[in-house]
């Protein structure tokens, strides 16, 4: 009875904050099983010692009463999303050839309107980097090193007008405005 209760104060591991899903090793899913089935502590406590939610440690229980150590063992989790239809594959690499400017963009709404064929552009993309026709991207140009304002430094060193016309009166009216650019003043109208 003590070595139980030495081994019931044993603490597994520190509870997970993180929210992130975390990854176990098959060791701690291991010693979490047999925690439960083997030494009899309640599901709630391993839970607790080890940072397991109750739900995941009733998967391993499952898995490992199904086919014993080895159902605790990672498996290869299937490959995300759905593969390409290899006909939609050609057409891409067909549409590029044919039409070097193509971007990826233009490329998938190509397909949607000619050839009624769905692909995202990033599938457009991958589609293309596999194929190896992606163009590098150019190298963006340097600007060269202009003023972004008018603003001059001192007064009457250049003046902006502006020209506005309405009706009045049925007839056509014109207002012509002058502003020093310094100021912001209008100089004159």
């Amino acid at each position: 009875m003590e070595t139980k209760q030495v081994e019931k104060s044993k603490v597994v591991r520190e509870p997970r904050t993180t929210k992130k899903c975390p990854r176990y090793t098959f060791e701690e899913r291991l010693r979490a099983v047999r925690l439960h089935l083997q030494e009899g502590f309640p599901q709630a406590l391993v839970c607790q010692e080890t940072g397991v939610s109750s739900s995941t440690l009733a998967v391993w229980v499952r898995d490992y009463r199904k086919e014993g150590e080895g159902g605790l063992r990672r498996k290869p989790s299937p490959q995300q999303g759905r593969r390409l239809a290899p006909a939609i594959v050609e057409k891409i690499v067909e549409l590029k050839k044919a039409n070097r400017w193509f971007g990826v963009k233009r490329i998938a709404d190509a397909l949607r309107r000619w050839s009624w064929l769905e692909a995202s552009p990033e599938t457009v993309r991958k589609t293309l980097h596999a194929a190896n026709l992606m163009d590098r991207p150019a190298k963006p140009r340097r600007n060269l090193t202009r003023p972004r304002f008018f603003e001059r430094a001192t007064p009457n060193q250049m003046w902006q007008s502006d020209l506005f016309t309405f009706r009045l009166g049925g007839k056509y009216a014109y207002i012509v405005a002058f502003m020093d650019d310094y100021s912001r003043y209008i100089v004159g109208f």
